[in-house]
């Protein structure tokens, strides 16, 4: 009876002591802060389809992102960005994607991220209806970046580049660029 005893004590120690040792470092962490960074970029690239001729191209917004902060160096960022075009023939873009940021060191200001330079890659996929063709293109990219406060906000300066796949009957394209954006913490 008593080692019956003595397990279920030694068992029930060894399952209540990690669930503690977690509500203590949640209850040690600071309350409140920012959980989101929310912003519009303006882009301006060099874009070069294959079996064509490149040339400059600037959007804005180029997209709308959210990204969900955490104390984790990584960084998830959902984005979308929309084009319609009603001159003419109707066209549209739609372009879902997510990226992650990665920071490579501790900033300032808000979550340690000002003037801390990060690094981003990503997927995004394009729905497109360009009159006479229409389909989807997965986009690859990536890029490195630094956020720069301004009031309450940040700037967020970001050179990147994007390889778009052939499909819809549009061809591979390639992107080389930069992203002007400005952030809200929410």
């Amino acid at each position: 009876m008593r080692k019956l005893i003595g397990s279920t004590v030694l068992a029930a120690a060894l399952l209540t002591t990690p669930l503690l040792a977690t509500a203590q470092r949640r209850a040690a962490a600071p309350a409140g802060g920012p959980k989101h960074e929310m912003g519009v970029d303006l882009a301006a690239y060099y874009t070069k389809p294959s079996g064509g001729s490149g040339g400059i191209q600037i959007g804005l917004p180029v997209d709308v992102r959210v990204a969900f902060l955490t104390r984790s160096k990584l960084i998830w960022e959902p984005r979308v960005s929309f084009d319609l075009n009603s001159i003419g023939t109707t066209t549209y873009v739609f372009a879902p994607g997510i990226n992650v940021l990665h920071q490579l060191k501790r900033g300032t200001g808000t979550r340690g991220l000002l003037r801390a330079p990060y690094v981003t890659g990503g997927a995004q996929l394009r729905f497109f209806d360009l009159g006479p063709t229409s389909g989807s293109q997965l986009s690859l990219g990536g890029g490195l970046g630094t956020r720069a406060p301004f009031q309450s906000a940040a700037f967020r300066y970001e050179g990147f580049f994007a390889y778009t796949f052939k499909g819809g009957g549009q061809p591979s394209n390639f992107a080389i660029g930069t992203r002007i954006g400005l952030s809200f913490w929410h």
